[in-house]
């Protein structure tokens, strides 16, 4: 297994997520930006229209596309990780001082409980974590991926990712519904009285989650609850934030739609009319399929765990302004980069980690490519890929980087300055570990981290389009 740990040249620009909070302050450019041509008419801000088309252009990436979208957000992202240490580490002591209700302190101290862990204790909990990050995981995807890997059509590719959509929107069902009814009780506080009543009516018909619910509570949403809110926009004239909500509502519904159990498994049959798909699956019926699918808890599933529902009720009320105005925008930063790194252009898995270990706060970030390539010139050999940062309160923050495959691994880790004397027993500690989960240390490099490692030079394939889909709605 050849050192594949060399850290390529990062995207200029692009990696906000991973600069060190002490990283120094470039100088300040004082050149004239966007100097005026006197001999062509321009934009009002002196630059020329197609340069941005042009220059994403130059890099294979349509400007107008949601890929080219998602590297702009990239570029623009707020740092998960200053924002979420200061937090943990201080205990959310700046939120609290900010006068919060009493439903959102609870919500603290609960997360703040759940946290509290011991060595033995982290290891599950970061395997919950991972587990959690991919949900399309177990022997039918294992056997779905080999089907990808040996296709050679285009319709057997894109029937397995129509069935992959429609199962991730069935596994999603309960938090669709969910967020029906909350857009809908949001919609209600818009709406006059006597119609606010009409929906009020008409929303209370609506079953509990259950996927034998789903057709039922589609019909209703699609022929009584969205027409009556279209007649209520067209008799009021409402261009207001109701009609936003309606539109994520429109949106939520045809997901919930998509979901349903019958149209998975309609999925699944026409999948079985290629032989590539029967030679995987060979002998398991649409009833059988079905019947496996009803017995999924798809909670357990998808590795959730009770910490995370508290602390997106916690980034839920802070966005909301019910922790402070002035810890607003610290809540939103958090939103905006969870959800980039949980987008479906990111091709490597991303977990983050807070917890109190044995009474130290620390935070993580974990990025995983499971696929990655060994490295070696024609091999075909794929091992794992990881990138792991992590901050401990009073010690400092940390950069590992590793490659596992077939019982080897390649290491690289950055300590921080403060632990320099002890580099020698850092690393006959990573030694020790290795030998004792009978691991074969090929190549160790402790180093003293001066910069962090961006996930952008760890990670090449995050702008690299051949890995995701570049389509514009």
């Amino acid at each position: 297994m050849s050192n594949i740990l060399k850290v390529t040249t990062p995207t200029t620009g692009y990696d906000n997520n991973a600069i060190r909070q002490n990283s120094p302050q470039q100088a300040e450019d004082m050149s004239i930006k966007n100097p005026v041509d006197p001999n062509r008419v321009g934009r009002s801000d002196g630059r020329n229209q197609a340069d941005n088309k042009h220059d994403a252009a130059q890099k294979g990436v349509s400007a107008d596309s949601n890929f080219s979208n998602f590297v702009r957000s990239l570029h623009d992202l707020p740092r998960l990780q200053d924002v979420m240490t200061k937090m943990v580490f201080g205990g959310m002591a700046n939120v609290v001082e900010s006068g919060i209700s009493r439903g959102t302190a609870a919500e603290i101290d609960a997360l703040f409980q759940m946290l509290a862990m011991s060595k033995d204790e982290l290891a599950a909990f970061m395997k919950d974590q991972m587990t959690g990050a991919n949900r399309l995981q177990g022997p039918l995807f294992d056997m779905l991926r080999q089907v990808m890997d040996e296709a050679t059509t285009v319709e057997l590719k894109a029937g397995i990712l129509d069935f992959l959509k429609k199962y991730n929107d069935m596994s999603s069902g309960k938090h669709l519904l969910q967020n029906i009814t909350d857009e809908l009780k949001d919609i209600e506080s818009y709406m006059f009285r006597n119609d606010r009543e009409g929906l009020e009516k008409l929303a209370s018909k609506l079953r509990p989650y259950s996927m034998q619910a789903n057709g039922t509570n589609t019909q209703l949403l699609k022929g009584e609850i969205i027409p009556y809110l279209g007649r209520y926009i067209s008799e009021t004239r409402d261009m207001g934030k109701i009609r936003d909500l309606i539109s994520l509502l429109a949106l939520n519904t045809s997901r919930y739609e998509n979901g349903n159990l019958n149209s998975v498994v309609q999925a699944f049959q026409k999948l079985m009319d290629f032989p590539a798909f029967q030679k995987h699956f060979a002998g398991m019926t649409a009833a059988e399929f079905k019947a496996m699918l009803q017995n999924v808890d798809f909670d357990r599933a998808a590795g959730k765990m009770p910490w995370a529902d508290h602390l997106l009720d916690i980034m839920r009320s802070g966005i909301k302004g019910e922790a402070g105005v002035e810890n607003r925008e610290a809540f939103m930063n958090i939103m905006k980069a969870m959800l980039v790194n949980e987008s479906v252009y990111m091709p490597v898995m991303h977990a983050m980690i807070p917890a109190i270990l044995d009474g130290v706060p620390m935070f993580a970030e974990m990025w995983v490519d499971p696929d990655e390539e060994s490295g070696n010139p024609g091999s075909n050999e794929k091992g794992i890929k990881l990138l792991i940062k992590f901050d401990l309160k009073d010690v400092g923050f940390f950069d590992m980087m590793m490659y596992y495959e077939k019982g080897k691994m390649d290491m690289l880790i950055h300590y921080p300055e403060e632990l320099k004397e002890h580099e020698s027993d850092i690393r006959e500690g990573i030694r020790k570990i290795m030998s004792r989960n009978h691991l074969e240390l090929e190549y160790l490099a402790v180093e003293q981290g001066k910069e962090s490692i961006p996930v952008s030079a760890a990670f090449p394939k995050i702008f690299e389009r051949r890995n995701s889909v570049n389509v514009t709605i």
